[in-house]
């Protein structure tokens, strides 16, 4: 007799066997993460790349402003259909996709090089790129055991980390003339597919649920999701603007680079170490503890520049913590939410961090326009100081509820 399956769950089985050894598992992962650090890698290279060529061309600020921020919209556009999509295609077909897209729009650059070409180029980047976030992030949380999520999520955010840090010494060394940068980018891409063809046997199968979407989502776990969007909203602000506030209190433009690098070697190397923690203490309590030194390094900050001896250390650590935000809520939501409610739910925690990224460099903005520089420290400040109120009150009067 043939077991009935539920119609509203999509389900894609893939090849993995049922049950997977040890070893397995670790092969599986070890394919998907290297293709996260190729995809970093990548976008870390291109984003800067083409902003470069476009100032070269005394293109407009605002033009340059609104054709890098193609990308994202095509990524936010597209994942909220993420779900359906996988659960159409599959696991690795949805993965291939995601590659050509991002490869195909790459390549094309140089040969449809104009700026206003390039709009629907990065906006096809987007989708390439959402595909991969979700589907690897889906990937991870459906193979891994609750009692070491943190710490694979924190190799995984790591091999992101890296790859963006990674990009801009590999650019240097490239330079930003001719269309050799842009195959150098797309082959990296290449390359990155290739532990995936490896691993294909042990894709895990996506289920995604029909009744269950980003609304869904952010209902069982609001907390949750507003981490995700404070995580990036502060992010994207302070990233954005840091080295032109760093400049504006006397740094010179080397020095404030410098103290941009050591902020993003923290993001690399403490994520391993924040999901161990993880691992061990209430993920969302974590969460309102992170925020709330996050919030102590921002405000610390401006006190700490003059002495280096703290200025430094406290930048590693400022870093790490803003990393370890998405570390623990990325094992949060592997631990909150049902196998065919994780696309659904993967996709969402993407898609409000990337909303917050998009939407804090702009307000921020405005914030250093009322208050010249600091206005960019109150603000991610107030943002911090939001999130661990909102969350530290649905904790008390939710707590053993698994609505957090």
């Amino acid at each position: 007799m043939t077991e009935a399956r539920d119609p509203t769950v999509f389900e894609n089985e893939g090849d993995a066997p049922p049950s997977m050894t040890p070893g397995q598992i670790i092969r599986s992962l070890g394919a998907v993460i290297a293709s996260a650090f190729a995809a970093s890698l990548t976008f870390s290279i291109c984003m800067p790349l083409l902003v470069l060529i476009l100032e070269r061309r005394d293109t407009e600020p605002w033009l340059i402003g609104l054709n890098t921020a193609a990308a994202p919209a095509g990524l936010l556009i597209f994942t909220i259909l993420m779900p359906r999509i996988v659960g159409y295609l599959g696991t690795m077909r949805a993965l291939y996709l995601g590659f050509i897209l991002m490869i195909l729009s790459i390549v094309l650059l140089p040969v449809f090089d104009n700026v206003w070409a390039w709009f629907p180029l990065r906006f096809i980047m987007g989708i390439g790129i959402a595909i991969h976030w979700v589907v690897s992030e889906t990937w991870i949380n459906t193979l891994v055991d609750n009692r070491i999520r943190g710490r694979v999520m924190g190799i995984y955010v790591t091999a992101m980390s890296a790859g963006y840090l990674g990009g801009l010494p590999i650019l240097l060394f490239v330079g930003s003339e001719g269309p050799e940068p842009f195959f150098i980018v797309a082959a990296a891409l290449a390359i990155g597919v290739l532990p995936l063809v490896l691993a294909r046997d042990l894709a895990p199968g996506i289920k995604a649920h029909a009744g269950f979407g980003v609304f869904a989502a952010m209902k069982r776990a609001p907390a949750t999701m507003l981490a995700a969007l404070t995580d990036g909203f502060v992010f994207g602000a302070l990233f954005a603007f840091f080295l032109i506030y760093v400049q504006r209190l006397g740094y010179a433009e080397n020095d404030a680079l410098i103290l941009l690098i050591v902020m993003s070697v923290g993001n690399v190397f403490l994520q391993f170490p924040v999901g161990m923690i993880a691992d061990r203490y209430d993920r969302r309590v974590l969460l309102i503890v992170f925020a709330l030194l996050m919030v102590v390094c921002t405000a610390i900050f401006p006190l700490a520049l003059g002495d280096p001896y703290v200025l430094w250390p406290l930048l590693f650590f400022w870093g790490g913590i803003m990393g370890g935000m998405y570390t623990c809520g990325l094992a949060l939501v592997g631990q909150r939410f049902n196998r065919d409610e994780l696309a659904a739910a993967n996709a969402t925690f993407i898609f409000v961090y990337e909303f917050g990224h998009l939407v804090g460099p702009p307000i921020a903005g405005v914030a250093i326009l009322l208050w010249d520089p600091h206005g960019l420290i109150v603000l991610s400040v107030v943002g911090g100081l939001l999130f661990a109120i909102i969350a530290t009150i649905r904790h008390l009067t939710h707590k053993g509820q698994d609505n957090a």
